[in-house]
């Protein structure tokens, strides 16, 4: 066992350490060569209490899926003409990238003779989300369907067969911007959806 003097400025306390397997130990951050069973000085500067635990960094974390998504919201504003409960009154949304159904609800009429009919109707909402690597753009949908209405003055019922094209717009960072689409009496009558601003 070799035995180094104890240097100038250091107190008088000593620290044993083991050897490593690669043949390093604490002794030769304070110089000087390694020996196994070397018993080494502690520098007055340095407590041992005062040296961190070594801690293993955090792996970073990665989002992994689609960018997220925008919605797509069909909403109802319609006094003269009332839509059917009993009837199937679907609309489907067709975009590059799949088709989505939607079937419409909402609230009974309050007038038992209407009671067949909506008296208010829920939103219908799509989420958008184009695949991962879509390009930054402009792309070409569309919202098609059939309605059964019936208009409450003239007294007439007939279903009516719409669609409307709609253009989802896909940003840089790959999120559909959100759209709303909004069906009036105007639109109906018309037989197709009008586009809300």
């Amino acid at each position: 066992m070799t035995l180094w003097p104890l240097p100038a400025g250091l107190r008088r306390s000593t620290l044993r350490v083991a050897v490593l397997s690669c043949g390093l130990s604490a002794g030769a951050a304070l110089g000087g060569p390694v020996a196994v069973g070397a018993v080494y000085p502690v520098p007055a500067a340095v407590p041992v209490a005062a040296v961190p635990p070594v801690q293993a960094a955090a792996p970073p974390r990665v989002t992994v899926g689609l960018p997220g998504a925008g919605t797509l919201t069909v909403t109802f504003a319609l006094r003269d003409f009332l839509l059917n409960r009993d009837a199937p009154n679907v609309l489907t949304l067709h975009t590059p990238w799949g088709a989505q159904r939607g079937t419409l609800s909402g609230t009974p009429h309050p007038d038992p003779e209407r009671r067949a009919y909506y008296a208010r109707l829920t939103p219908l909402r799509w989420p958008l989300a184009a695949p991962a690597g879509t390009r930054a753009g402009r792309y070409p949908a569309r919202v098609e369907g059939q309605l059964f209405s019936c208009a409450v003055r003239a007294g007439t019922c007939s279903a009516r067969s719409v669609s409307v094209p709609v253009t989802l717009s896909v940003r840089p960072d790959g999120r559909v911007q959100s759209l709303g689409v909004r069906v009036d009496d105007p639109a109906l009558r018309q037989g197709s959806l009008r586009l809300r601003p």
